[in-house]
């Protein structure tokens, strides 16, 4: 059974290296196309999802090859670059507008990811945790009261992972008695950030405070966008009560 599986395949290949060219390039830009439209995002398509997807964005390459009035060389360049730009600009704003645009219709207001934790980590990269605070099932509460300190640390300033886990720079922590400790050697000059792992297991809620560039142009005083210059009036202090009691024994 396995033989014939690899003989299929590789008759498979041979029939694929077989087609023009034109052919050739548009299903293999399409793939790539593919490939950005859904990173994170995959893991619940089946083959024939991909299939259809890598056609779907394949044709901008077909479109460039048939009408683009441009010599060999640079035709190829075009066709590849349109069918990768599309691919970025379905995942930048595609996905959100039809979203939208279904929801005002009346049709639907859910999306074809899966789960609610992979739609607010993985679909809208222009979000960005500015806080974060991890509830485990033993009682202990762990917090990034800011990730701007991390936002050029290794993998920083937070890793989600597509299974529910939580990697971050813990800066508090509170006890199962209500007393908060401070993390003060989270960062260290000679041998690096602390990161924390935390299994999906382990985890029985997470709380994030999110942050877009357009809530920093219209806010006042607001919490910057990771990695950038915090605005005038907000300290770590500030930052800091968002979750911890103002008596640290209450």
């Amino acid at each position: 059974m396995l033989r014939q599986q690899a003989w299929y395949g590789l008759v498979m290949d041979k029939d694929l290296l077989n087609l023009p060219w034109q052919i050739q390039l548009s299903l293999g830009g399409g793939y790539l196309a593919y490939l950005i439209a859904y990173a994170g995002i995959r893991q619940h398509h089946t083959a024939t999802d991909a299939i259809f997807r890598t056609v779907a964005f394949g044709l901008a390459a077909t479109a460039v090859l048939l009408w683009a009035p441009l010599e060999h060389g640079l035709l190829e360049i075009a066709a590849l670059a349109a069918t990768l730009a599309t691919g970025a600009l379905w995942r930048w704003k595609g996905m959100a507008m039809t979203k939208a645009v279904l929801g005002v219709a009346n049709v639907t207001w859910s999306d074809d990811i899966p789960s609610a934790w992979l739609s607010i980590t993985a679909m809208r990269t222009d979000v960005r945790p500015s806080q974060i605070a991890v509830d485990l099932d033993n009682g202990r509460t762990l917090v990034c009261d800011d990730t701007r300190r991390f936002a050029k640390a290794p993998y920083g300033p937070c890793v989600f992972g597509l299974d529910g886990s939580v990697a971050l720079y813990v800066t508090a922590e509170m006890r199962p008695d209500n007393t908060w400790l401070e993390k003060l050697d989270v960062e260290d000059p000679l041998d690096g950030p602390r990161l924390t792992y935390i299994p999906a297991s382990a985890i029985k809620r997470v709380e994030m405070r999110l942050w877009t560039r357009a809530n920093g142009k219209a806010a006042s005083g607001a919490v910057p966008v990771v990695g950038e210059v915090a605005e005038p009036g907000v300290s770590e202090a500030e930052l800091s009560q968002e979750y911890k009691p103002t008596d640290p024994q209450t």
